[in-house]
């Protein structure tokens, strides 16, 4: 409140801002980014946002004003906890949008962690590598998952949660709705997807161990397409 940026008319939206400016620019984004981790809705916003931290442009302060006009249609979100007796088990939902960014052709995984009913923990980051097809960004979105799926279950351990995960359900369930994604993560090794990164299989191990189990969901009602791409209010 109270701090305004300006957009100089005429101006190449291209073109890098003054010192100044950049610095009201990198304050405000932070803020939203401390705000994002409690806001959902916010984060793939945030996330595209964080990415013009060093050189932001006219054009993304026009993207924080868009940002800002949403939070002030919509100051607050609730999460809800209803009570819950017994869950099922970790449940991780996974979603990527290929090559989303216009820019670098980088996609975006988003996903989220559910214990039964609640959700624990959601993200919305952009992939390292280059995906070369949507099957392959989908297949890191959901290696992505399942790595902090994996970091839920030991977290758990250490405060003692884990000996009830035991009496119900240890394993992992992951919802994806790629079948492609699915597919490399039950087959073992490569298979025809050459290109894609050896460092990523280590979730077929986990998945013909039983640890991990992928389940196949219509992308109708995939909970995470919010965080991969833009979306209205």
């Amino acid at each position: 409140p109270g701090i305004k940026m300006k957009f100089v008319e005429g101006a190449d939206e291209l073109e890098e801002l003054e010192p100044a400016e950049a610095s009201k620019f990198r304050g405000l984004v932070a803020r939203a980014n401390y705000l994002s981790q409690d806001r959902g809705d916010i984060k793939f916003a945030v996330k595209e946002l964080s990415r013009r931290m060093a050189k932001p442009r006219h054009r993304d302060v026009e993207a924080l004003k868009r940002l800002a006009r949403y939070l002030t249609g919509k100051p607050r979100m609730v999460t809800m906890f209803g009570k819950q007796d017994k869950h099922n088990g970790i449940v991780g939902w996974s979603d990527s949008d290929w090559a989303g960014c216009a820019e670098t052709r980088k996609s975006t995984s988003g996903g989220l962690l559910c214990l039964g009913e609640h959700t624990v923990k959601c993200w919305s980051v952009t992939q390292a590598v280059l995906a070369l097809s949507s099957g392959e960004a989908e297949f890191y979105a959901l290696v992505k998952t399942a790595s902090q799926g994996l970091g839920l279950r030991a977290m758990l351990d250490d405060l003692g949660v884990g000996m009830r995960l035991k009496i119900m359900d240890k394993k992992i369930r992951i919802k994806t709705d790629a079948s492609a994604a699915r597919g490399m993560a039950l087959r073992k090794g490569l298979g025809p997807v050459r290109h894609i990164e050896v460092g990523q299989l280590w979730i077929q191990d986990k998945v013909n161990s039983g640890d991990i189990g992928i389940e196949k969901v219509g992308g109708k009602i995939n909970l995470v397409d919010t965080l991969t791409k833009h979306s209205d209010a």
